[in-house]
């Protein structure tokens, strides 16, 4: 190492020590522009105003949040220090890439302000899901804002909080909270000895302790922001250097060695996550180890060669069967179409068979709510056959149960285990566009059919949010003229007819006589008119965008797999374990490979380090494996009725029918273990089981019963 007489001073220094040394050191100017920021947002804080403001994204997609930082004087300081793909470039690959943002503290002042008797309340409820990428205000959130107003706040939110701990955990906690402030030079404060420990907070009545609270920020407002800012920053950089130091002892330590995850954020916010910048502060010379990775390779993907094997074969002079078998090798399998080509093949040919049973729907037909699966089986109704077995050609059927029948556990990622619902998985890999058409057909079906719709015609656009940004996101978007017109339609359809009531009596367990209805509801007449208006909206979208469609959906989450693996290479300078990929890689390899995490490790261009065994134990359909263990448990059929005539039975059929429907998450445990999952294993608890008593007894009964029901669908 070079010398690092610096870096020594500064692990022991106080705060202000460690600005002097700094100054002299010439080092101030590189913290000039971060400490105003801090300090501005002290300031518009502590006058009463709110540092952040969240905007809510679409409910249902994930950390759709954004933040906005109000106080801002430099906005090109902020953009270019703290842009998550700017630090990514300076090599903090590590960042977290989306995270749930407290930002309450920052915003507390101001409703102890404004709103004294519900401000911890309304602090609470500011939490933003948000993906650090979307805006720099998240990173600067993330690692300088919040954790400089969770120490400054920390004698309001503690007490807030209340405590239950033991008075001696409660004297180290004010302990630190007192210790934070001495270095923020902020210990003198009268206004703070009424928050310390036995200092006569539990004294004070509500409007009290809103006064001492207002009282508290007027004495923080007192004081220099700017010097609150640097001591708070100095004390930060100070950890990060006391760590580095600590680790040095051959060396400086590799930036993966030192950077924990409380540390990660004192790099971003004062260093611009430059690690290299970091070392040159503290006047120390880099491992000779340390890679800086600067951006990520472009991801490579092989899923598509069999429609250029012709044209490789002419290239080359290789007989074009060579070139095939050549290719099946590659990717490990029998055939040389791609596991991605056969999957988008099946999923074309569901759409065009999806699209021509929307269109022939008619009043008067059964609901097409079954078409898509939803991975649920009632095993009290029996072993019914799925809708979409009936409506769906034999062989699409067939090919849709051979191509999504395996699935991958993460925590198993060596074995692939039985799916037991492929034609869910197969609508998941189609994604939105296919659930967006048809829940709106169904809307129109039941707005016309009855008994009810969950949704009106008028609220579709906004029901459908979700499905429709994401649509949008991919470049294929819904034309929006499809919900006025729909609207508009509706004012043609017939007037609303009630559907018939019935009423009848049923016998109690008392003896007394009770009634129970059903039926009710609306329709009306017209549906055919809303069907057309969708159709001609579905096969336009389809002809413009199915193609890009498809191909953004194995694109986006083939690519999304291989930059997290090389994300992880950057951080740990070495692969993923085959579980580190599965956590990130799954639903990708379950959706385009059958579970299979080799052969997505072969199409993004990598060699697997494992080769997962295919164990299948389901011999039967799944339906009627459930209504078999079912059965076998003691549950019958049954109707409603029987939750007011006689509960205690109707609810032990409830708790068995919960059960049955478990077995299946118990085969694949038994499948990807290699033997029959312990209770533990299997998160017995969930469950209820007093209709064995208890756990203990009824757990040999519910193995008994999977074991017999697999006996059974075996045969001789």
């Amino acid at each position: 190492m070079a010398d690092v007489s610096f870096a020594n001073e500064i692990v022991n220094a106080t705060p202000d020590q460690l600005l002097i040394l700094e100054r002299d050191a010439g080092h101030s100017h590189r913290f000039t522009a971060v400490d105003h920021l801090a300090a501005d947002a002290i300031t518009t804080a502590l006058a009463g105003n709110k540092v952040f403001q969240i905007r809510h994204g679409i409910r249902g997609i994930k950390n759709a949040d954004t933040l906005r930082l109000i106080p801002v004087a430099d906005r090109s300081f902020v953009n270019q220090t703290f842009a998550l793909p700017g630090q990514q470039a300076r090599g903090a690959w590590l960042l977290p890439e989306h995270v749930s943002l407290k930002v309450g503290s920052t915003n507390l002042p101001s409703y102890i302000r404004h709103h004294p008797w519900h401000a911890i309340t309304m602090a609470a409820d500011d939490v933003a899901r948000v993906q650090t990428a979307s805006t720099a205000d998240s990173m600067v959130a993330w690692a300088l804002l919040i954790p400089l107003f969770d120490t400054l706040l920390a004698p309001v939110t503690t007490r807030a909080a209340g405590s239950t701990a033991s008075p001696d955990e409660q004297q180290q906690t004010w302990s630190s909270i007192l210790q934070s402030y001495q270095h923020l030079g902020l210990q003198n404060e009268q206004a703070l000895a009424v928050f310390a420990y036995r200092g006569g907070w539990s004294t004070l009545d509500r409007a009290a302790q809103s006064d001492a609270r207002l009282a508290l920020l007027d004495a923080l407002a007192r004081h220099n922001p700017l010097q609150i800012a640097s001591r708070y920053r100095a004390k930060r950089v100070q950890a990060l250097a006391a760590a580095t130091m600590k680790k040095a002892r051959r060396g400086t330590p590799l930036a993966r060695q030192v950077l924990t995850r409380p540390l990660q954020p004192v790099l971003s916010a004062y260093f611009g996550g430059d690690w290299l910048s970091f070392l040159d502060y503290l006047g120390v010379q880099p491992n000779s180890n340390e890679e800086i990775v600067t951006a990520l390779p472009q991801p490579k993907l092989y899923v598509g060669g069999s429609t250029k094997a012709a044209t490789v074969a002419a290239e080359h002079g290789l007989p074009i069967g060579e070139v095939h078998a050549m290719l099946a090798a590659f990717m490990g399998q029998q055939t040389s179409v791609s596991p991605v080509e056969q999957r988008l093949g099946v999923l074309s040919g569901w759409w065009a068979q999806f699209d021509a049973i929307h269109t022939r729907h008619t009043a008067g037909m059964a609901s097409l709510s079954g078409l898509l699966e939803e991975g649920f089986v009632d095993p009290e109704m029996g072993p019914t056959q799925p809708l979409y077995r009936e409506l769906l050609t034999a062989d699409l059927v067939t090919k849709i149960d051979q191509l999504w029948d395996g699935t991958t556990l993460p925590r198993w990622p060596e074995v692939i285990v039985s799916e037991p619902f492929p034609h869910r998985i197969m609508a998941e890999t189609f994604g939105p566009a296919g659930t967006f058409w048809h829940n709106v057909a169904l809307t129109a079906w039941y707005v016309c059919e009855g008994p009810y719709s969950r949704t009106s015609l008028t609220e579709l656009k906004a029901y459908h949010e979700r499905d429709l940004a994401v649509l949008a996101e991919a470049g294929t978007p819904i034309h929006p003229s499809l919900f006025d017109e729909l609207v508009h339609a509706e004012q043609r359809l017939g007037p609303l007819q009630s559907l018939e009531s019935n009423a009848y009596e049923l016998q109690l367990p008392d003896g007394r006589i009770g009634v129970r209805f059903s039926g009710g509801g609306q329709r009306r007449d017209g549906f055919e008119i809303l069907r057309d208006v969708i159709t001609r909206h579905r096969q336009g979208w389809a002809r413009r965008y199915l193609t890009d469609y498809l191909r953004h959906r194995w694109q986006q989450q083939l690519s999304t797999v291989a930059r997290e693996l090389h994300r992880h290479i950057a951080v740990k300078s070495k692969p993923p374990t085959f579980r580190q990929f599965a956590k990130f890689a799954t639903n990708a390899a379950n959706h385009w490979f059958n579970g299979d995490l080799a052969g997505l490790y072969t199409a993004i261009g990598e060699k697997a380090p494992v080769t997962p065994r295919r164990i299948d134990l389901l011999p039967t359909s799944t339906h009627h494996f459930v209504h078999a263990v079912y059965t076998a448990l003691g549950g019958q059929r049954y109707s409603n009725d029987l939750r007011i005539t006689d509960y205690p039975t109707a609810d032990r059929f409830r708790q068995i029918s919960r059960l049955a429907s478990g077995s299946l998450y118990y085969l694949q445990l038994s499948e990807a273990l290699g033997r029959n999952p312990e209770q533990s294993e299997f998160r017995a608890g969930r469950y209820e089981w007093e209709w064995a008593t208890n756990l203990d007894q009824g757990w040999p009964r519910f193995q008994a019963a999977i074991e017999m029901a697999l006996r059974d669908a075996a045969g001789p």
